[in-house]
């Protein structure tokens, strides 16, 4: 469940950044016209916020089966800096995957600009913090040569 979760949220998570130019067209036009929705970008703010709204509900939904099921062990032989580092990076998305949909849900439904304009740095966090964690798998993968990577393909079914 854990693994169809996490992918889920990449696909929802791609989407976001790909087909964010309804939602900001929209906002724009809020800004400056009083207008919500302008006829070009209706739909696409509309999945804007629907992904959004289910990004929140699945990362909360992943945190519950992490404390309630636990998550897979770190390599055995894997250097407390590197667990340490993991755990940070990990730790940091599920706060943005909780965070983004707060701020852009105030942004959008409360008119509140600095919920905005945090939305916006946030969004530039959390493709930092993606290409951290894809570059760890990476590095797990190719320089370590463990299953960390090939687990989140091939989970363990046992």
């Amino acid at each position: 469940m854990q693994v169809a979760l996490h992918w889920i949220v990449v696909v929802l998570v791609a989407f976001q950044f790909v087909a964010h130019d309804g939602i900001e067209e929209s906002w724009r036009a809020w800004l400056r016209d009083g207008m919500r929705l302008p006829t070009d970008g209706w739909v696409l703010a509309y999945l804007h916020i629907g992904a959004g709204i289910l990004i929140l509900i699945l990362a909360l939904a992943r945190l519950y089966l992490r404390v309630t099921r636990g998550a897979p062990p770190p390599p055995a032989d894997e250097p407390r800096l590197l667990q340490w580092a993991a755990e940070a990076i990990h730790g940091l998305i599920y706060l943005l995957l909780i965070l983004l949909p707060v701020t852009g849900a105030a942004a959008w439904f409360f008119s509140v600009r600095t919920a905005a304009n945090v939305h916006d740095i946030l969004q530039n966090v959390l493709l930092l913090a993606i290409a951290l964690h894809v570059s760890g798998a990476l590095f797990q993968h190719f320089v370590r040569r463990s299953q960390v990577l090939m687990r989140m393909f091939r989970p363990d079914r046992s």
